[in-house]
């Protein structure tokens, strides 16, 4: 009989632990989120596949350890392994994955305002350069600027 206990003591630690981890790995698809801005279907997807994934390990674990018997232990199990992962290291976990997702994500946005600024740079001077070169054709040709002079005074003659 004492075997029989230490089995079903053994398997309620399995479910606390399993609740946790279903928790920290939905914790992991927050930081995600919060890092990378998604679009609400996109969210939806994520949630369907993380809930879909779930439920199948979730009973994997159930057939595997206890025969396919649901228990509700096994269910209260999980659900106080979430809730003491959630009190306990789920806010600094999602604070380190964060992080760990912010180094990559502000190098890209780094890189790519520094690219943006060069192209744009070079439009620019492009810009200028051709500015220049028409403000040059006007200036260098003579005929041009009489001949506007003369169409004033003929103007303000009328």
């Amino acid at each position: 009989m004492s075997d029989y206990i230490r089995y079903e003591a053994a398997l309620l630690l399995l479910s606390a632990g399993t609740g946790a981890a279903l928790l920290l790995i939905y914790e992991f698809l927050a930081a995600l989120r919060k890092v990378v801005p998604h679009h609400p279907a996109v969210t939806a997807c994520e949630d369907l596949v993380y809930w879909t994934v779930a439920g199948i390990f979730l009973f994997s674990v159930i057939y595997r350890f206890n025969q396919g018997i649901l228990r509700g232990f096994f269910f209260g199990g999980c659900i106080c392994g979430a809730w003491l992962c959630r009190i306990t290291i789920a806010v600094p976990w999602r604070k380190a994955l964060e992080i760990f997702f912010g180094i990559p994500v502000f190098i890209v946005k780094f890189s790519t305002k520094r690219l943006l600024f060069f192209i744009r740079r070079c439009n620019i001077l492009v810009y200028i350069i051709r500015k220049m070169r028409q403000g040059t054709r006007k200036r260098n040709s003579p005929g041009e600027k009489r001949s506007s002079c003369v169409e004033k005074i003929k103007k303000a003659e009328k």
